[in-house]
């Protein structure tokens, strides 16, 4: 093998050696939380040697670092791809986009978790917040009363339903169902007056701004 190669080669492996120990560690921390998990249960999990494990990282607070920063990763990515417009759906559909992560992505879900036992210093948290904030500030005020929350309180109204949303999932729930609560709220906030058609607010209920 070309000596240029190698290196390279050697490279590849050790990052695909790093990723598969986030993405078991990943699976440990969501399961059983900080305290625990072991790094004995990771390398074995994920079918390698305690010290390919230790040469990646040298303790459980570096691995669960690593966690949060591909959690933090993830969740940037999903969030750039909102339209912050002067409008309430782009803020409905973060709190969607949050939610489908936390079901979905165990790296996440592990994140939000350990932020939550504050086992590690972690920004995962300030990520969606940041991008929450800028969808709220381009949100217009409403135009009189009754016609929909203003910017703080739909702020505030969002970080309550995104934790809402993750204790739900943690809790057991499913992410259909969760998605189907978070629309039937948010149908609640855009339609003012009473229930849509005369009902109690459905999974199924519409998601339309107020005209």
């Amino acid at each position: 093998m070309n000596t240029e190669v190698r290196p390279m080669v050697k490279q590849v492996r050790a990052e695909r050696t790093r990723q598969a120990l986030i993405a078991a560690a990943a699976i440990e921390f969501d399961r059983h939380g900080y305290a625990g998990t072991s790094l004995s249960a990771v390398h074995r999990a994920c079918g390698m040697t305690m010290g390919a494990l230790t040469f990646h990282f040298r303790a459980k607070a570096d691995l669960a670092s690593a966690v949060c920063q591909e959690a933090e990763t993830i969740t940037r990515g999903a969030l750039t791809r909102l339209a912050p417009v002067g409008a309430l759906l782009p803020v409905v559909e973060f709190t969607l986009v949050v939610a489908r992560l936390l079901d979905e992505e165990v790296t996440v879900r592990a994140a939000a978790r350990l932020t939550q036992e504050r086992a590690v210093p972690s920004p995962w948290h300030t990520v969606w917040r940041a991008v929450l904030r800028d969808l709220v500030d381009r949100a217009p005020e409403p135009s009189g009363p009754g016609c929909g929350p203003r910017p703080a309180e739909l702020e505030l109204l969002a970080v309550y339903l995104t934790a809402g949303a993750e204790a739900a999932l943690r809790e057991g729930r499913t992410g259909k169902e969760v998605l189907a609560q978070l629309e039937c709220l948010w149908a609640l906030v855009l339609v003012p007056g009473p229930p849509l058609g005369g009902q109690e607010c459905s999974a199924g209920a519409p998601l339309r701004e107020p005209s």
